[in-house]
């Protein structure tokens, strides 16, 4: 007769097993509730700070006195931060001022110290932007030392803060803003333009640098302050033997003695580098560039076209007149839907 036991070994392991699935399966349902609970009351209590401090902090940015405010409870303290931050983001002049010192009032500024220091990365980053819209000064070494570290939102809002709390240190962020890939120029640009004359020697100092990349993202943020170079950096931008540092540094191209080597640039082979001449010559050119620009709208890449069409609207004798005798004399087709699509704009922005 055959022994059952292997039968039941069987049996009792899929039992084991079904009743740990069944354990686990519990623990998750009971972790799940108890999310859900806790992210029910964070609602409440986020509700009743609303009701509560909005309409005083209204008041306060209309320069109406408030009379005395309550301490904060610690279950209110990152909910009325947000609330704050809100508002205060929204606000400038004396409005924004009165708001900061309703903050203060309530300790929001070593309140900000204490979650900069210890808080989690949520809390970190409500502390470094109250911090930076506080202007406390006594954050600034933290701030600057979330700025070296590798996490890309925290360390670009430090960067925001430290400069709103102290913008002469904008000069000695150039070597980081060129260097870090992971900071968006756009955020860059709006971070760095209220202290743009700090940055521009930096900046233009970097041009020398031996990496390309590096280059080109400070010649990005030159264009994009508007912070034009010398004739000299202008010449040497706008003779660069690499197409990527070519066509960035002809965004930085604005004298008129530069004008043959950028319409030289258009018969470039690199696509980039014929949108970035044609660019500049809708800035310097004059009208005797609009038969080049003609010729540009049958060029094979979309945006070299797009480029053309639209230079043609800036440069003088063009207008949207002059595209459309153009679009109309065009025999490549994909020219003159360039030369439609844009006239479409114009009519669409009018």
């Amino acid at each position: 007769m055959a022994s059952s036991l292997p039968f039941e070994a069987d049996a009792h392991a899929a039992l084991v097993a079904g009743t740990w699935t069944l354990v686990v399966a519990l623990l998750v349902w009971l972790e799940i509730l108890r999310l859900r609970r806790r992210q029910v009351r964070e609602d409440r209590i986020a509700a009743q700070v609303s009701t509560e401090w909005h309409p005083l902090l209204a008041q306060a940015s209309f320069g109406m006195p408030t009379g005395p405010l309550r301490p904060l409870r610690k279950e209110e303290q990152v909910h009325f931060l947000k609330l704050w931050l809100h508002l205060q983001t929204s606000l400038r002049g004396d409005a924004g001022s009165a708001l900061a010192a309703v903050a203060r009032e309530l300790r929001c500024d070593e309140l900000a110290l204490r979650m900069l220091a210890r808080g989690n990365r949520g809390e970190r980053l409500l502390a470094i932007m109250v911090a930076g819209h506080l202007g406390l000064r006594a954050a600034l070494q933290p701030l600057l030392a979330h700025v070296t570290t590798g996490d890309s939102v925290l360390s670009l809002q430090a960067l925001h803060s430290a400069l709103r709390i102290s913008p002469e240190l904008a000069a000695s962020m150039v070597p980081e803003c060129v260097r870090r890939n992971d900071w968006p120029i756009p955020q860059l640009l709006t971070i760095l333009r209220p202290c743009a004359g700090g940055v521009a020697a930096p900046l233009l100092a970097t041009l020398d640098g031996p990496d390309q990349r590096t280059t080109a993202r400070a010649i990005r943020l030159l264009a994009g302050l508007r912070i034009m170079p010398d004739l000299p950096t202008q010449q040497k931008l706008a003779t660069q033997d690499s197409p990527l540092l070519l066509s960035e540094g002809l965004a930085l191209v604005d004298h008129p003695a530069l004008l043959a080597r950028v319409r030289d640039c258009l018969h470039h082979a690199d696509n980039q580098v014929r949108v970035a001449a044609i660019n500049a010559l809708a800035r310097i050119g004059d009208a005797a560039d609009l038969g080049a620009m003609a010729a540009m709208l049958c060029d094979p890449n979309w945006h070299v076209r797009n480029s053309a069409a639209r230079a043609i609207v800036s440069l003088p004798g063009g207008g949207a007149a002059g595209l459309r005798r153009m679009a109309d004399a065009c025999e490549d087709r994909d020219g003159r839907n360039m030369a439609e699509h844009v006239l479409a704009d114009i009519r669409f922005a009018a």
